[in-house]
């Protein structure tokens, strides 16, 4: 069976999402495993430990990969095409399969768009049918990314073809964006007799988005005054008002395309090594083709014929009913798994988590020992992968620790779990902060890529909590693997029994992620113990570990157990709140008192356990550190108002 592996930075943009659907539908029900691997870009971190997902360049070298393919497009808007070349290299002798950047591998094949064709049609356009002679450009240059280069150099050889003069002094940059255009737009012009051009050609709809709010905001009327046209048809083009003319790359086709033709290459065929995609230039509003006051989705190719323009994505209560499903979905999988601690516990809900998030099948590996990351060392891949736990809706069969232990550099899928299943499956690494775990394989029944990047968030999140849970118990049973599991020590805190520092910031990051993504409300506590000092230097230290003791388990008793509680230094504790939101703050400090004095009474304390906290909601950051700051003044008023009251 042909087993594929697609390179892929992120799912939640439109393009990846596209490429994925065409790659997705063209294998699907075909003989073939097709491997998706989500690794962001190296050296890119939008999330403090989203480094983590650039192990999955080494899942791709394992032997049983046939072939690679790469959406190299999204990789070199962000990154050099030296450095991604020298990448891809890295997969020889195999065939890479390229979706925009060539390789220049001695086995390697690439889809580019041609987009010299459509502009050379854009600007014709503008000229024989609007009469526009000033036709400004919106590039993205400084980004220096091919796709970039390429629509800029295709724009001036569309002007040179047309016989239009190109007015280097009306080529702006955008950095691809809404925001840089719209920013570049009113900070230049200030009405609209300062605007030396009729129409504006953008490398793409974000720009023209952008560029369209920014000349409505000085007087300047689109189309009236000027045509804009955007590059993409992104989903912003048919929603946005006026409606975009724009140029359709058919990202679609580029993947199915790609897919079709890994296909015909491990079959033996010769395929050529660079395949151009056509591009469909579509004139809607922005433009002047279609009237504003047209109520039906339709646009105007270049030959003026008139087509519909309806799809499930531009279908406002589609993308309703689709949000409201997903969202409940994820509400659905969150109290599934905080209903489980341990790796057994999560075993027992296997089958019902992948019926609940449209898979059909799913497997855990965990290595031998856990692999310790950070954003500045390479991930060394170890010989020996152990599968944990899976199961499969096509066999219908659940094993818990079957034994099987495989050495990923020659194998990604173990004997015995869907080594012998076709489909797609999403590879995905199992990681909490810097400790990375192992990996899991996802058969997936959908193409809901941006769903299932946050279903494989939470149940990691999950899988990654029970496996140090698990360990824990196991430690407790046997003193000589406490001793020697460092790992797992370094981050509790001794006296306490609870997180450390660096083990709360670590999970706690990781379920802030998880609540960001999903949208979820949750609220971050700084605490810090009253009179602790005064306690320590009237009834000595002893009495003060034992306040600090007593003050842990105060707060683990009213948080629940899905909540990161961990001590931070001294006096200070932290709290990550999953789901809470701030009207219950108020509710939650009166019964952390009232507990605290519960406690004291019972362990006949010569005072009263007292704690004041700050809270804050998630809105203000995406990072725990900063979250922490912030409660930190919240708990200075606490303070404040304590003192003020005594």
């Amino acid at each position: 069976m042909k087993v594929i592996a697609v390179l892929i930075p992120t799912f939640n943009i439109e393009y990846s999402l596209d490429i994925l659907s065409g790659i997705s539908d063209y294998f699907r029900g075909k003989e073939v495993k097709v491997v998706i691997i989500q690794t962001r870009i190296p050296g890119i971190n939008t999330g403090t430990f989203d480094y983590q997902y650039c192990t999955g360049f080494e899942y791709a070298k394992s032997k049983e990969f046939d072939a690679i393919i790469c959406v190299s497009g999204v990789y070199a808007s962000q990154m050099s095409e030296t450095r991604l070349r020298e990448m891809l290299q890295a997969f020889e002798p195999r065939p890479v399969i390229s979706i925009a950047l060539d390789p220049q591998t001695k086995h390697s094949h690439v889809i580019s768009a041609d987009c010299r064709k459509s502009y050379k049609e854009i600007v014709n356009h503008l000229k024989k049918e609007h009469n526009c002679s000033k036709i400004a450009f919106f590039s993205a240059n400084q980004t220096k990314s091919k796709e970039a280069l390429e629509r800029y150099d295709a724009f001036t050889s569309a002007l040179d073809a047309c016989h239009l003069p190109f007015f280097p002094e009306m080529v702006y940059d955008g950095n691809f964006t809404d925001f840089k255009a719209h920013d570049e737009i009113v900070s230049r012009f200030k009405s609209k007799n300062d605007i030396p051009f009729d129409a504006i050609v953008c490398a793409n709809d974000m720009m023209a988005s952008g560029c369209i709010r920014g000349l409505e905001e000085i007087g300047v009327r689109v189309p009236d005054d000027v045509k804009v046209i955007g590059f993409d048809d992104a989903i912003v083009a048919s929603m946005m008002s006026p409606k975009l003319s724009t140029i359709n790359q058919d990202i679609y086709s580029q993947g199915y395309e790609a897919a079709e033709i890994a296909d015909r290459i491990l079959d033996g065929e010769a395929v050529k090594h660079e395949i151009l995609n056509p591009l469909l230039p579509k004139f809607r509003q922005s433009c002047g083709c279609i009237s504003k006051e047209q109520s039906v989705q339709v646009y105007k190719t270049a030959d003026g014929e008139l087509h519909s323009d309806t799809n499930e994505k531009n279908n406002g209560v589609m993308q309703f009913v689709t949000a409201l499903n997903e969202k409940n979905t994820v509400v659905t999988l969150l109290d599934t798994v905080r209903g489980f601690n341990t790796l057994k516990q999560m075993f027992f809900n296997l089958k019902y988590i992948v019926q609940e998030c449209s898979l059909s099948g799913l497997a855990i590996h965990f290595f031998k020992e856990v692999q310790l990351i950070d954003n500045e060392q390479e991930f060394c891949l170890p010989d020996a992968v152990d599968l944990h736990m899976f199961y499969t809706e096509v066999k219908n069969t659940e094993i818990f620790r079957p034994g099987v232990t495989f050495n990923p550099h020659e194998k990604i899928f173990a004997a015995r779990s869907m080594d012998d299943i076709s489909g797609i499956f999403l590879l995905n690494p199992i990681f909490m902060g810097e400790a990375n775990y192992g990996y899991m394989m996802c058969r997936i029944n959908e193409n809901k890529f941006a769903d299932y990047n946050v279903y494989l968030k939470i149940i990691m999140n999950a899988v990654a909590q029970a496996y140090d849970y698990t360990s824990k118990i196991q430690e407790g049973r046997n003193l000589e693997r406490e001793k020697t599991d460092l790992a797992l020590q370094s981050r509790m805190d001794d006296l306490t029994g609870i997180l450390n520092r660096r083990g709360f910031i670590e999970k706690g990051q990781a379920a802030l992620d998880i609540l960001q993504e999903t949208d979820t409300s949750g609220v971050i506590f700084f605490a810090d113990m009253d009179g602790l000092k005064k306690i320590n230097d009237t009834y000595g230290h002893d009495m003060g570990d034992k306040a600090l003791m007593l003050q842990a388990r105060v707060l683990k008793d009213i948080f629940r157990s899905s909540d990161v509680v961990g001590r931070l230094s001294g006096d200070e504790f932290g709290v990550v709140a999953l789901g809470m939101k701030m009207n219950y703050v108020e509710n939650t400090k009166l019964k952390i008192d009232m507990l605290c004095k519960k406690v004291s009474i019972e362990n006949q304390l010569p005072f009263t356990l007292s704690i004041s906290l700050g809270a804050v909601d998630l809105q203000k950051s995406s990072v725990l550190k900063q979250l922490l700051k912030e409660a930190d003044k919240e708990l200075y008023k606490e303070k404040s108002k304590k003192h003020a009251r005594n």
